[in-house]
């Protein structure tokens, strides 16, 4: 009997670090590249999750030369760790185009590519 609440107390305590460690576990989106090519950009961004249900890129800003041009809202992960996003966006010589990607969990990464 006495060994029975040694081990409860025990599991409870792996349970309760268990628990813990999975915000600890979450991370910032680790590699994104921008291309630019005439009228288009293209976001390559890699984020790796043992949880893709909960822990996935959610969100991502596009910014042109300073100010919002596209925030864009993502309800769920795509089937592989590295994944591509294209968006239209117009740009002249001399814009810079910042992107913004969001962890659901922890974090985000930013990258700037100047036309």
């Amino acid at each position: 009997m006495k060994y029975r609440k040694y081990i409860l107390l025990v599991i409870l305590l792996i349970i309760g670090a268990l628990m813990v460690s999975m915000q600890a576990a979450a991370h910032n989106p680790r590699y994104m590249k921008l291309d630019y090519e005439p009228e288009t950009l293209q976001v390559s961004i890699l984020h790796f999750s043992f949880a893709p249900k909960i822990h996935y890129v959610y969100k991502l800003d596009i910014e042109k030369t300073g100010d919002l041009f596209s925030s864009e809202l993502y309800t769920s992960p795509p089937k592989f760790i590295f994944f591509e996003y294209t968006y239209s966006v117009t740009a002249t010589s001399g814009d810079e185009l910042t992107v913004t990607a969001y962890c659901s969990l922890f974090g985000k990464i930013t990258r700037t590519i100047i036309i």
